[in-house]
């Protein structure tokens, strides 16, 4: 799949019209229990050269998932070839015993959406069309229904593109409160669709087709939007958070755009820092602390999101300097009931404090949950005992001056 990902871009600029085969061998398994291992390595490896051989650029074929196989070739190629090879090639091994072949075909024309977009909506399509049939589905009753797949995936990157270029969505704003007096520490900003529509599913469609770069963005412009208008009334301005998903941070466009909004709204920017979620998708982790270090030094926090919850946590905790860590809500919901999950805790906002970092706590619901946080150490929680995300964040009043005349100093505008 990746080396049909980098066909499609290139078919793009040479304009070439490609279309996805994809073969289902249904009866693989009964063919191997009647051929010989030699046999059936054989098999394997003249069926990969004939697939190669009709694919576009020579080697834009092969294994999808278990018995299923993908070739991308022209879209003039009568895709019925490959069929009719393979099982005959069956036969020639397995005489008697060869397998029987399922195709459908795939139309790749990308519309509107660049190739990049194009080459995600059809991963996300394999993807899905593998995961949610498992091993039961039937090729040959889904061809019309995979091609709509493929329509509606690109259609909705398309509709969601347009939305978040016109910033056709809301945000909320839940509390993150220091621990020690439950007083508010800055919020972080979530996002809001249309009604109904849910918001970790949209996020996450975002990511997997590769168009979370044009959400996190979006989402910066709005928050720094929504702070320039406490800014105009004169008032305190609501340290936030935002998302930017790891996805985001690879892309040296999206920081280069990030950086420049910043810089463009200076007088609110330094209110605002950066919370990374879906930190695994971080590949290059030393081109990444850098990047991290240099909103650092222009006064913008940076949180790594969910410690705790994949392998490879520490791992980035090691290569990344951070400001704040958030601790994964599964550790903190189950963790009166849980020893095992109270020695993971603990341990964790432990080396969080030899490392000089601050721990955010996630789903913090209960005043048990918060007695316990306490007791461990950690620093900041965040979660429905505290708070739910709001449509406005209503800040707190301030005294009254001695006098109207004296001049309101200036007010700290960084979470420090």
């Amino acid at each position: 799949m990746t080396l049909a990902k980098d066909q499609l871009s290139l078919s793009a600029e040479t304009g070439q019209d490609l279309e996805l085969t994809l073969l289902h061998l249904e009866n693989i398994r009964e063919m191997a229990s009647n051929t010989s291992e030699a046999g059936m390595s054989d098999f394997f490896d003249r069926m990969g050269s004939i697939l190669r051989g009709y694919s576009y650029g020579g080697d834009s074929a092969g294994r999808i998932d278990g018995d299923k196989y993908g070739v991308l070739h022209p879209k003039s190629m009568d895709s019925s070839v490959l069929k009719e090879k393979v099982e005959n090639l069956s036969e020639d091994v397995a005489p008697g015993h060869g397998v029987k072949v399922a195709s459908s075909n795939v139309d790749l024309d990308k519309g509107q959406l660049s190739s990049e977009n194009a080459s995600n909506a059809l991963m996300f399509v394999i993807n899905s069309f593998v995961n949610n049939e498992g091993n039961d589905f039937n090729i040959e009753n889904l061809a019309d229904g995979l091609q709509g797949r493929m329509e509606s995936t690109m259609n909705r990157i398309s509709s969601l593109k347009t939305v978040f270029l016109k910033h056709d969505f809301s945000l909320v704003y839940q509390p993150i409160v220091n621990l020690l007096d439950e007083s508010v520490h800055h919020h972080e900003v979530l996002c809001r669709f249309k009604e109904g529509e849910s918001p970790f599913e949209t996020v996450t469609f975002a990511e997997e087709v590769g168009i979370i770069l044009d959400l996190d963005l979006a989402v910066a412009k709005k928050a720094l939007e929504y702070l320039k208008g406490f800014r105009k009334l004169g008032s305190d301005i609501p340290p936030l958070a935002i998302n930017i998903s790891g996805h985001s941070i690879e892309s040296d466009a999206f920081i280069d755009s990030l950086t420049q909004l910043f810089e463009l709204n200076n007088d609110v920017s330094k209110s605002v820092g950066i919370e990374i979620t879906e930190t695994t998708q971080v590949k290059d982790l030393k081109r990444a602390d850098s990047v991290i270090q240099n909103f650092r030094r222009k006064g913008i926090h940076v949180a790594l999101d969910d410690m705790g919850s994949g392998s490879s946590s520490f791992q980035y905790i090691r290569a990344i300097n951070t400001d704040f860590v958030k601790i994964d809500g599964a550790y903190v919901r189950d963790v009166l009931n849980n020893d095992r999950d109270k020695a993971i805790l603990k341990s964790m906002i432990r080396l969080c404090a030899d490392l000089k970092i601050g721990t955010i706590a996630e789903m913090v619901e209960t005043k048990e949950q918060l007695t316990l946080l306490k007791s461990l150490g950690a620093d900041h929680g965040q979660g429905w005992l505290f708070g739910k995300p709001v449509p406005e964040i209503v800040l707190p009043k301030k005294r009254r001056a001695v006098t109207m005349n004296v001049k309101r100093q200036g007010f700290k505008t960084g979470w420090a």
